[in-house]
């Protein structure tokens, strides 16, 4: 019996196998994997995870199984594997916009299933995950998979209703993170440094400024007003952004992605 079972490996998937692996939380002989591409799963092969012939396969020979498929496939994939799944199984679907109770219609019968929104710094140990569940399912398999979860960075158990919520905070907030770091590039570029440069200069101020709020448990004002001298030449910058309304542009941001959430919920309804 596998410790995990993956059913899929894409780029969450495979994410979350690096996460554990490369943090040594398990062994490549503790998962096994099936992904219906053929290239997805000689890499897995190469890095050490036993592949199996099929996703009923990942469930019979798991007690957590991982359900790591695009929102349109959890319906084909929970028919595939209904007859495998027993009480001894833990499903864990990290597809957004798959609520519980639709997962469970799709597969025909109770089963002890837990949703989960990481994102894909789980890769490096750096992920954020929010998490919800229902019963039932036992203490020591909710601890299981949580500490699975809190092995690969940060993990907040939420009420369902609540759990969009961190789509927008968390999972898709990677995504701000890089169009932030291509604007602040581009404006590099346009007043004359080279891309290479800029590129390399702008993820650098970035990491060091996380770095900085990480080691120095600093607010982001405390930090801001540190830097962002009165009439300097940071002040001034954040003077432009307020007037733009770059944090309202944000707010409005994070709504819509949350809002996108709780439709595709709907949209998924069996």
């Amino acid at each position: 019996m596998f410790t995990l079972g993956f059913i899929g490996a894409g780029h969450m998937g495979s994410a979350l196998i690096e996460g554990f692996l490369s943090g040594n939380i398990l062994t490549p002989a503790a998962i096994c994997a099936y992904d219906a591409d053929e290239e997805v799963r000689t890499s897995l092969s190469i890095r050490g995870v036993t592949v199996l012939e099929s996703e009923a396969a990942v469930v019979s020979a798991s007690k957590i199984v991982l359900l790591a498929v695009r929102p349109s496939d959890v319906k084909i994939v929970m028919e595939k594997i209904r007859d495998a799944v027993t009480f001894n199984n833990v499903i864990v679907s990290v597809a957004a916009g798959v609520t519980i109770s639709s997962a469970k219609k799709f597969l025909g019968k109770e089963c002890k299933l837990i949703r989960a929104i990481p994102n894909v710094a789980c890769e490096f140990g750096k992920g954020v995950t929010a998490m919800a569940y229902e019963m039932p399912i036992t203490y020591q398999e909710l601890q299981t998979v949580k500490d699975l979860f809190e092995s690969i960075g940060i993990l907040r158990v939420v009420e369902e209703k609540n759990l969009n919520d961190y789509i927008a905070a968390a999972g898709s907030a990677s995504a701000y993170f890089y169009y932030l770091v291509k604007a602040v590039a581009d404006g590099a570029v346009a007043q004359g440094i080279d891309a290479e440069t800029a590129q390399l200069i702008a993820t650098q101020v970035f990491l060091g400024a996380a770095k900085t709020m990480e080691s120095t448990k600093k607010s982001a004002d405390e930090l801001l007003a540190a830097v962002a001298t009165p009439k300097g030449t940071t002040a001034e910058a954040i003077n432009v952004m307020e007037k733009s309304g770059l944090s309202q542009i944000m707010a409005d941001a994070m709504l819509a992605c949350t809002k996108r959430a709780n439709d595709m919920d709907v949209i998924n309804l069996p």
